[in-house]
């Protein structure tokens, strides 16, 4: 009952809130940038998420569909309060990047499924033509 219930309460909603770029490396003769995103979801309201031992696991990766078991995540733990927080600022690359959320607690460690994919779309900065002197 509590696994069923868990996975039900973590279908979030993801929202992109703000960015702020910083230069990188080139790609293909633009210039690729990384950015901070903020990115929010709708609090679980299982009492074990939000208690010691629980939180969520924010993921993301390059291609759609990606494997949580092997992507980079931010673990975003409980720690005080009411509820374990619900925001969390991930660094992307230029491109299509893919974000996923999972609830866990100190009962499910591993977590409930993932939340429905969303698509976050890092620009390129404009190509950087050469000037003669």
């Amino acid at each position: 009952m509590y696994r069923g219930r868990m996975r039900k309460a973590v279908v979030v909603a993801i929202a992109v809130l703000a960015t702020a770029c910083s230069n990188g490396g080139s790609v293909g003769g633009t210039k690729s940038i990384n950015a901070t995103v903020q990115v929010s979801w709708a609090a679980n309201r299982e009492a074990a998420v939000n208690a010691a031992g629980g939180g969520y696991r924010v993921y993301y990766g390059k291609t759609p569909g990606f494997d949580i078991a092997t992507a980079s995540f931010v673990d975003v733990p409980y720690v005080s309060g009411p509820t374990a927080p619900t925001t969390t600022n991930l660094t992307l690359s230029s491109g299509a990047n893919f974000v996923k959320v999972v609830a866990y607690s100190a009962l499910n460690s591993t977590g409930s499924q993932p939340s429905a994919e969303i698509l976050v779309s890092v620009p390129f900065s404009s190509t950087v033509k050469a000037r003669r002197e």
